[in-house]
């Protein structure tokens, strides 16, 4: 057996070699962040020259065409009042105010595809039975990035498409709003320029309940669809079809609801670097199944503030 001083230096010069190998690692480590952090905020030369090759398309492109487009390159803010003055099963007129923000990303060097980050948050009215009564509280936050594909060349054939994660999360602030669930799946949107004043479109988001909150919480599998039409009719004005939401419940005995909304709106151009957006629409619900609660007509009031120069 060693002596208690031979051990105890053995054991303090094996403590040194672990401790200097473990500032290495953070070296290492910290010299890969910082390269990982260059190439995340300074793209390369090709990427410049793709990003303003898109700048060059996206300026000639109408801003009110693309306001309504979910696959613009547009960066935006939008506040939104949903007002349901009539709803089905209940006597009270649920509200909803809607922030919404719409990131466009441009290419780089590690991700030569341009992403649309789009991250909603909600403050809902809900009726508290088939009285008049009701409850105020935020809603289930929602969050979509879509990256756009460059192929098929947009230029030559007018079309886009994205795909990207779609993700729920339970933020709301009472047990009579939102699902109680962490929500993920897939995204699909398209976006058809082919026919003159037209835009055909549309975004399909599919979620999935991965977690919950409380066990009251029911299991969730849903797919909503949102078709858009909209059309120029000159001078920054337009007709929509863009506020309307299928939303189908795949679990047995669940609900599905078709709407319909029309409406239209204008964008004003300003020189302080920003434009508005104001739009007014209805909605009608033409379908339903197993939705004894849901709305049967609706006012959507929207007004957007349009970063057209705002490139991030």
């Amino acid at each position: 057996m060693f002596p208690l001083g031979q051990l105890l230096e053995r054991t303090s010069a094996r403590f040194a070699d672990c401790y200097s190998h473990a500032k290495l690692l953070i070296a290492d480590a910290l010299t890969y962040t910082l390269v990982l952090l260059a190439l995340t905020v300074f793209p390369n030369v090709s990427g410049v020259q793709q990003a303003y090759a898109d700048d060059q398309r996206s300026n000639a492109e109408p801003l009110s065409e693309k306001v309504n487009d979910p696959l613009a390159r547009l960066t935006q803010i939008q506040i939104k009042d949903v007002y349901t003055p009539a709803e089905y099963g209940t006597n009270a007129q649920p509200n909803t105010v809607q922030l919404r923000a719409v990131f466009w990303l441009r290419p780089f060097w590690f991700l030569p595809l341009e992403q649309l980050i789009r991250p909603t948050i909600k403050v809902v009215t809900v009726p508290n039975g088939k009285g008049s009564s009701t409850t105020s509280s935020y809603d289930d936050m929602q969050l979509l990035d879509l990256f756009v594909i460059p192929w098929p060349n947009s230029e030559e054939t007018s079309f886009r498409w994205g795909v990207g994660p779609y993700l729920i999360l339970p933020t709301s602030a009472s047990d009579r709003v939102g699902d109680g669930s962490w929500q993920m799946g897939p995204a699909f949107g398209f976006s058809y320029r082919g026919i003159s004043n037209l835009n055909i479109s549309a975004l399909l988001q599919q979620a999935t309940s991965f977690a919950y909150t409380s066990v009251k919480s029911v299991p969730i599998s849903s797919l909503t669809v949102q078709p858009i039409l909209t059309y120029q009719l000159g001078k920054e004005w337009y007709v929509k079809s863009s506020d309307a939401t299928w939303k189908f419940n795949w679990r047995h005995n669940t609900s599905s609801t078709i709407p319909l909304s029309a409406g239209f709106g204008k964008t004003w151009r300003s020189s302080t670097g920003y434009d508005i957006d104001t739009s007014l629409s209805g909605e009608w619900m033409l379908y339903r199944q197993f939705a004894s609660r849901t709305e049967q007509f609706t006012l959507n009031f929207q007004v957007a503030l349009l970063f057209p120069k705002l490139k991030l």
